[in-house]
């Protein structure tokens, strides 16, 4: 486990929490389209009609199982971000190889999707570069 150091400014652990909270509602936000595309229902503005795949047909499915994944990639990788385990990092990683196709089907209504995707990815490679870091 990956202890916050004693060293570290007091809104450290402010910001993990924030980035946690961001990475889980980017998680949860990816159940839209699976609402949408296994036709459960028209979460918010999306609509059917606007969906590619198709909602209900098969490969919709699978893209929604793709949505499915993301989702729970990302609300896990906020849960081991909070919880100090350095595994957030590949498991964030994950989300976002996931991710990131998935919304490029539906750039016009999930443009911000791909900026919080690129968020995460900056992240990453913040905490990845604070943690090879040589205290001096």
């Amino acid at each position: 486990m990956t202890q916050m150091r004693s060293d570290h400014p007091g809104w450290a652990r402010p910001a993990v929490i924030a980035a946690a909270v961001l990475i889980a509602v980017h998680g949860l936000i990816h159940l839209m389209g699976v609402s949408l595309l296994w036709k459960l229902g028209e979460p918010g503005q999306l609509r059917y009609a606007d969906a590619v795949p198709e909602p209900g047909t098969a490969a919709a499915y699978t893209v929604g199982g793709l949505w499915l994944a993301a989702a729970v990639l990302f609300v896990a990788a906020a849960v081991l971000l909070a919880a100090g385990r350095a595994a957030w990092r590949m498991t964030a990683l994950a989300g976002v190889v996931v991710s990131a196709p998935v919304i490029g089907l539906a750039p016009g209504q999930a443009v911000a999707g791909l900026a919080v995707d690129g968020l995460v990815l900056v992240l990453v490679a913040v905490s990845w570069l604070r943690t090879r870091q040589v205290p001096s």
